[in-house]
């Protein structure tokens, strides 16, 4: 009997063919998806990848594995279960010249290599030269809350609300109050990917008590979102709210995403946002801190059917109330930067890290021993991000409690990911730490889709036995 040969065709081109096109409605929030560089997707779980042998998927409505070619992924999205498992051993993050980020612990430095351990991945060597920066994170790195990962985690406003959730993504095309108690009390890092058609007017309160509805009779934070601009208040009981910053996002006119993080630290009183990993705003309550919830609530403005706002990859975690500033680029390539606790900025030449000092050459004067508890961050590279080229081999993965890491895929199974990292070389490690995995970075996914996704999984398929 002849093999047949599975093969991913645009959703029009299969029309047109008379191909079969299957719709398999699931209940698959405790599934992982495959997304398709053509806009299709499927429920199922994986089994195997190469990009010799493609993808092998398990479907419950196919009677065996089934292989799809590797030109023809996008992304996948493994099942949401899964938790961060790094505890507060975490203490620093690191960023790479490539993009990549990922969180562990410094092991040791000196002025060829970075050391490092991390929970996903074990023990890392990278070499100076492709690391851009490293942050101490004070209190250690504790996740509050990731997803989203089901509606039932969220509490609906009780007037109309076209809010909904589907793979990993909550939705809204009109107005509408979602919100979650996140157990926020001192400092948050309110973190989401922001997807949207038309104009919008998005509103996120943080320490609120309140979830379903805008209350007014107690303390909180309100941000208020547009395409153009963000606008930040408190929310004081019983005189409504006051204005204490704005910031403008004219960057964004010609977008229709970005990646947005909003900072609170109650001690402080102090309030930060973030657009796309890059500080945008600083605030601070003169007033002293308000907020009286562990709450988030978002509200959708507005009833523009034409509206489509799409929240994914959201991560809260703690914040320890610094600011990450921007170091100038340097003529001397091996001229680094220091950010201290007390927010000093020396600047000079890392030697390395021996018995938890950094020795550090200050100036090109003389050398002096920092203890690492007094660093805020190390900036090791002040060049331009340059466009990279991406391999047909090179896929990027999102690990549970935040970063990503770049590296030319060998093989992928159940128990072990093998690969090359340019950064670290050979790696391997176990596939459970990943939320998501990224391919063919080198083709550019259809343009103009939907944020909406289609109501069930559609799927053109090739039946051609061929020869």
């Amino acid at each position: 009997m002849k093999s047949r040969n599975w093969r991913i065709l645009p959703r029009r081109a299969a029309g047109a063919l008379g191909l079969l096109t299957i719709a398999l409605q699931l209940a698959a929030d405790d599934q992982s998806l495959v997304r398709f560089l053509n806009g299709s997707s499927l429920h199922g779980e994986m089994a195997s990848l190469s990009l010799k042998e493609g993808l092998e998927w398990r479907h419950p409505d196919a009677v065996g594995p089934l292989n799809i070619p590797y030109r023809s992924l996008g992304s996948i999205r493994f099942n949401p279960e899964q938790t961060w498992q790094g505890g507060r051993t975490t203490q620093c993050r690191f960023r790479f010249v490539n993009g990549d980020e990922i969180y562990g612990k410094i092991v040791g430095m000196d002025q060829h290599f970075i050391e490092l351990e991390t929970w996903f991945g074990g023990g890392l060597r990278a070499r100076r030269e492709n690391v851009r920066n490293i942050t101490f994170l004070q209190n250690g790195y504790r996740i509050l809350y990731e997803g989203p990962n089901a509606m039932n985690e969220w509490v609906r406003g009780k007037s109309p609300n076209d809010w909904t959730y589907r793979d990993g993504v909550l939705c809204a095309n009109s107005r509408g109050v979602i919100g979650r108690d996140l157990g926020l009390q001192n400092s948050c890092s309110l973190a989401f990917d922001l997807h949207w058609e038309q104009d919008f007017y998005l509103t996120i309160i943080m320490h609120t008590k309140t979830l379903d509805r805008h209350d007014y009779r107690q303390g909180a934070y309100l941000f208020s979102l547009r395409p153009q601009s963000i606008s930040f208040q408190r929310i004081q009981p019983g005189s409504g709210t006051v204005m204490l910053g704005t910031a403008s996002l004219e960057h964004l006119n010609d977008r229709k995403r970005a990646r947005f993080d909003f900072r609170t630290h109650r001690e402080k009183s102090q309030f930060a946002v973030l657009v796309d990993d890059k500080p945008l705003a600083t605030w601070k309550d003169a007033r002293g801190f308000v907020g009286e919830g562990g709450g988030v609530a978002f509200s959708l403005w507005g009833s523009n059917r034409s509206t489509k706002l799409a929240l994914s990859r959201m991560l809260v975690t703690e914040w320890d109330g610094l600011n990450e500033p921007e170091f100038e680029n340097s003529d001397q390539e091996l001229t680094n930067g220091l950010l201290l606790v007390n927010q000093d900025r020396p600047m000079g030449k890392v030697r390395g890290i021996q018995d938890d000092f950094l020795k550090f050459h200050l100036r090109d004067r003389f050398d002096v021993d920092i203890p690492l508890e007094r660093i805020r961050q190390i900036h090791l590279r002040s060049s331009p991000e340059t466009p990279l080229d991406r391999s047909e081999r090179e896929i990027r993965v999102s690990m549970y409690g935040g970063g990503r890491l770049s590296f030319e895929l060998n093989t992928w199974t159940d128990a072990l990911i093998k690969g090359v990292s340019p950064t670290f070389g050979r790696l391997n490690f176990n596939p459970e730490t990943i939320r998501q995995l990224d391919l063919n970075l080198h083709r550019h996914p259809l343009q103009g889709k939907s944020l909406q996704n289609s109501s069930g999984d559609l799927w053109p398929i090739d039946t051609d036995t061929g020869q």
